[in-house]
């Protein structure tokens, strides 16, 4: 029977709380926070004998080797900062780690080797993007002898946008996603980095304003197992509303997101530091006021197979669940994490060492993760189109 330990009760720990007691071979979860508050709200929330709570400074790396010890499954539900912290606990404490990001997850290096040697399973970056957008785009290069094309564009929007830049922040943490600079892409075979905020794209979906997709991500797993497989074109994007990079690149040119410190008043400041502070008010995602999301997730692999030519799309747009008052972005992100935890504490997932969802979620547990997704009420429509020369 599976034991699993949540790190961080904001937005997303509740839901993969929740969503994990409700599997009967799961016995016990603990849900940890700093904040008494959260503590609390969890606890209301969740309403079962199962579901405990522990105060927690995940900060504190004996007191946080000594939490996970007995746990079948640590997730990281807070902040990505702390990932590597937390899988250097999960190895003295000898417990699988789930990571919901993977922002500063190395691809490579000594913590692999730690992590095999402590004969564990860590699995970064088990949210939607990085996460269910990868797992997708392996699945869609499966069904191809060889891959041409992969093309992913996701986003976490507001329902209802309001000025002054038609965004909410979805995810949690009190910072826009807002980070200029390169982003490697493959052309024509080979990696090459790219300016965040180029090669504008249109989205459209139905009952929605008009929608843009730009260049982001970082250098990620998809990305390395695209150069496996030869890909000649990967793009990664993501999704805003129309005119929102217009927005970000006048505030660029003014210097105002910048990270370079300037003096003001006699004091040294950072300006994107200052930009957050004063842009948060406006940009909160507060259910309680009203606010709703939605998350929009496409994928297009292209490829061959023998001498058909075949094109694989995904396609995913999810809302803010009324009747269980979950976030669009906890339902997508919080689920797929509770999932894929839920496989680890089962021993589903038999691989050990650092494994990525797009190498280890395949075959039939791609098709249960898809399911489970469905009967929560995360619903991916596949295409799949192929062609020949007659």
């Amino acid at each position: 029977m599976g034991k699993i330990i949540i790190l961080g009760m904001g937005l997303m720990g509740p839901t993969i709380a929740k969503d994990c007691i409700s599997d009967p071979k799961i016995m016990r979860v603990v849900g940890c926070d700093i904040d008494e508050s959260k503590l609390d709200a969890a606890r209301s929330y969740i309403k079962s004998k199962k579901f405990s709570t522990m105060k927690l400074d995940i900060t504190d790396s004996n007191a946080l080797v000594k939490a996970l010890k007995g746990f079948d499954v640590v997730v990281n539900a807070s902040a990505s900062k702390f990932s590597v912290s937390i899988v250097e606990a999960a190895i003295k404490a000898e417990t699988n780690f789930i990571d919901l990001s993977a922002g500063t997850f190395p691809m490579e290096g000594d913590l692999y080797k730690r992590v095999l040697e402590a004969q564990i399973t860590a699995v970064p970056g088990c949210g939607v993007d990085p996460g269910l957008i990868d797992i997708l785009s392996g699945q869609g290069m499966d069904y191809m002898d060889k891959v041409e094309e992969v093309h992913f564009a996701c986003g976490g929007l507001p329902k209802n946008p309001e000025p002054p830049l038609d965004y909410k922040i979805v995810f949690g943490g009190t910072r826009m996603p807002i980070r200029p600079g390169k982003v490697p892409i493959i052309i024509d075979g080979k990696v090459v980095d790219a300016e965040r905020y180029d090669d504008l794209e249109s989205i459209y979906v139905d009952g929605y304003d008009d929608m843009e997709a730009f260049y982001d991500g970082f250098p990620s797993s998809l990305l390395k197992l695209c150069l496996e497989r030869g890909v000649k074109t990967f793009k990664c994007k993501t999704i805003r509303y129309n005119g929102f990079v217009d927005k970000i690149k006048f505030l660029l040119d003014l210097g105002v997101i910048d990270n370079k410190p300037i003096r003001y008043n006699g004091k040294e400041i950072v300006p994107v530091d200052f930009f957050h502070e004063l842009i948060y008010p406006l940009v909160k995602f507060d259910e309680n006021k009203g606010d709703r999301d939605i998350t929009v997730l496409l994928v297009r692999v292209v490829g061959t197979k023998g001498d058909l030519d075949i094109e694989v799309t995904y396609e995913m747009v999810d809302e803010y669940d009324e009747k269980k008052k979950i976030t669009s972005m906890a339902k997508t992100t919080g689920y797929t994490g509770s999932i894929i935890a839920r496989m680890l504490a089962k021993g589903d997932i038999k691989e050990k060492g650092v494994q990525w969802p797009v190498r280890i979620i395949r075959g039939a547990m791609f098709e249960e993760l898809l399911s489970n997704l469905r009967k929560r009420g995360v619903v991916i429509n596949e295409t799949i189109t192929k062609s020949r020369d007659v």
